[in-house]
């Protein structure tokens, strides 16, 4: 006797499952916890197999007939349903991974551990707003030049030329990955770049000239900042690291007896260690923030949360506030500490080590950092002398 919906609707949960059944090998496989799917029992090639069609009352007792009539179809033109049914799922997961949002999501998990958090984070968040919403849910073998192209244009328009330029190189590497993956037989960007606009003449960082240090230390000095923040400021100018270095340092990094601070490659753009030695007065600016940030993990709190790093415009909002805006940046000033010791005759190797351009060739770099700690010792202890023991004047290099 046929299922009714009336007894479909009425079936009730019960210490064990079981089956109420239709017709033709549709049956409602209740089961005890009271959930109840629909299920059609066939044999193909001599084997009993059995299809599952749907869950009750989503799928109603008509369209599971519908369902179940459209396999016996199958059955009878000699295909498998089940086998037809994972086929299809297997060609939607393979279109799900040609994609581009969800090819791009892979390409960029691969790269993750090259990159530092906070560039993984930026790239991702370009991604998400720049090409996701245009391209992510097109087929990345369908991309043409013309559509990468629609996409940075609509950049350029927007007045964001420099990252429009990011923001390409991101597709070319994406679709190199699709390239190295076999899901794309070329890459459409390179051939795209003299359709956009050129770009105008760097801006490079501005650098303080070596004479302004005693006034601009002088200021740093007498402003009302919190000493935290002008104590961080020194640190990198004594250091010549960058501002995400000191403000994410910690304690724990900081070996007194070596008198180094060794910081771990997961906080370092390049993500390789970068061991640095510490002059007398980098001691003394440790030791002075120790009394305001000893009981934090980080070097430079933030002035109002011991668990939080310093703010990422703090440095960049002292030197506003002295009036040094339009003569420097904090990055600016790794770029006159590179100055003034390529001026006095240190050997550029070891500059470059000290600003943390690392060396590519593995067998290089690793004698590369035993080498040259020791002349980085003494040259930062010089860099040191000339700030704050000397006139900071030209004329004293070596």
């Amino acid at each position: 006797m046929p299922l009714t919906h009336a007894a479909a609707k009425n079936a009730a949960a019960k210490a064990k499952d079981y089956k109420l059944f239709d017709e033709k090998g549709l049956f409602l496989l209740v089961k005890k916890s009271g959930a109840k799917y629909w299920r059609l029992k066939y044999r193909i090639n001599g084997k009993e197999k059995l299809l599952a069609i749907g869950v009750y009352p989503e799928v109603t007792l008509k369209q599971a007939r519908e369902k179940a009539f459209a396999a016996r179809q199958l059955i009878q033109q000699g295909d498998d349903p089940v086998a037809e049914k994972q086929a299809q799922r297997q060609a939607a997961a393979t279109a799900a991974l040609h994609t581009f949002e969800p090819l791009a999501r892979r390409w960029h998990e691969l790269n993750t551990p090259r990159w530092t958090p906070r560039y993984a984070l930026k790239v991702m968040q370009m991604l998400e707003r720049r090409i996701f919403p245009f391209l992510g849910q097109q087929d990345v073998s369908s991309i043409s030049g013309a559509d990468v192209l629609a996409v940075l244009r609509r950049m350029e328009d927007d007045g964001v030329r420099e990252t429009t330029r990011k923001v390409k190189t991101y597709l070319e590497h994406i679709f190199t990955y699709a390239l190295a993956e076999g899901i794309v037989k070329d890459n459409p960007v390179p051939g795209i770049t003299h359709a956009l606009k050129a770009l105008p003449p760097a801006q490079h960082q501005r650098s303080l000239p070596f004479e302004d240090m005693p006034a601009f230390l002088a200021a740093i000095e007498a402003d009302s900042a919190h000493p935290i923040v002008k104590l961080g400021l020194k640190l990198v100018i004594l250091t010549m690291t960058r501002t995400g270095e000191v403000r994410f340092g910690r304690w724990d990094e900081i070996d007194w007896d070596k008198r180094l601070w060794c910081i771990p490659a997961a906080r370092m753009k390049m993500r390789s260690d970068h061991i640095i030695p510490l002059s007398d007065a980098a001691i003394q600016v440790l030791r002075e923030l120790q009394k305001h940030t000893g009981k934090s993990h980080y070097l430079v709190r933030s002035p109002n949360n011991v668990t939080k790093p310093l703010s990422e415009n703090a440095f960049l909002l002292l030197i506003k506030r002295i009036g040094y805006q339009s003569k420097t940046t904090t990055h600016g000033l790794r770029a006159t500490a590179s100055t003034v010791l390529n001026e006095a005759g240190f050997r550029p190797d070891v500059i470059e080590k000290q600003l943390a351009h690392e060396e590519r060739n593995q067998v290089r770099k690793a004698y590369n950092r035993a080498l040259y700690l020791e002349e980085r010792r003494q040259m930062l202890q010089w860099w040191a002398d000339q700030l704050f023991q000397g006139e900071c004047n030209l004329e004293t290099l070596r």
